[in-house]
């Protein structure tokens, strides 16, 4: 049956709320269309406190997720100005996209270099954290409410991460560059009670 609306936004809010889940679950819609899926999760959080998060996936056919979805969701998150002229408030919150690509699956040193700079948008969506507080070509290093998240693209800059984090307080989770499964361990031992280490592409190979 094809449809000319858009699913009702109270009708999904319900969905979610029936399944008696906590507040922090992640909804999934894997057929997205106009982003209703999205809007519910935005106006229950808004409603109850909630930290639910959500991933809307579509192939994009006719433009519908560039074009449709992601407008409107960025409208609902900061707020726009309706047809009659009305000014409707966000509801807060923050929104990625994301397209699929191609990556060479051989595992040659180059191309395990070549995936740790693509794995970036992975590590943050792993661990929630997307606000960007440093960056170089070998560095980055993110934040969200509890924790920090760094990733090392080369494991000659250990020291200046090190160097780095020792300024700020908190935990920091930490990706570093491996040929293999050995995050430079060694090289921490001295600050391991303040780093979680991880080695990439390990971890997403």
């Amino acid at each position: 049956i094809d449809f000319d609306y858009s699913k009702p936004v109270n009708l999904i809010k319900y969905l979610i709320q029936i399944l008696d889940k906590p507040k922090n679950i992640t909804v999934m819609d894997f057929f997205a269309g106009s982003g209703t899926t999205g809007h519910a999760v935005l106006e229950l959080n808004k409603e109850d406190g909630g930290t639910r998060n959500f991933i809307l996936c579509t192939n994009d056919e006719n433009g519908i997720c560039k074009d449709v979805c992601y407008p409107r969701l960025q409208k609902v998150i900061h707020g726009y100005q309706s047809q009659k002229g009305e000014k409707v408030n966000g509801l807060g919150g923050n929104l990625k996209y994301f397209s699929t690509d191609f990556v060479e699956g051989e595992p040659t040193d180059k191309n395990k270099r070549k995936l740790v700079k693509e794995s970036t948008d992975m590590i943050c969506i792993l661990e929630n954290s997307f606000e960007l507080v440093q960056e170089s070509e070998e560095i980055k290093l993110f934040k969200n409410r509890n924790k920090h998240v760094g990733i090392i693209f080369y494991e000659e800059a250990i020291d200046e991460y090190k160097s780095l984090i020792e300024k700020i307080d908190g935990h920091f989770n930490t990706y570093v560059f491996s040929m293999g499964d050995d995050p430079h361990t060694k090289k921490f031992t001295d600050i391991k009670s303040k780093v979680t280490l991880c080695a990439i592409p390990e971890v997403i190979l």
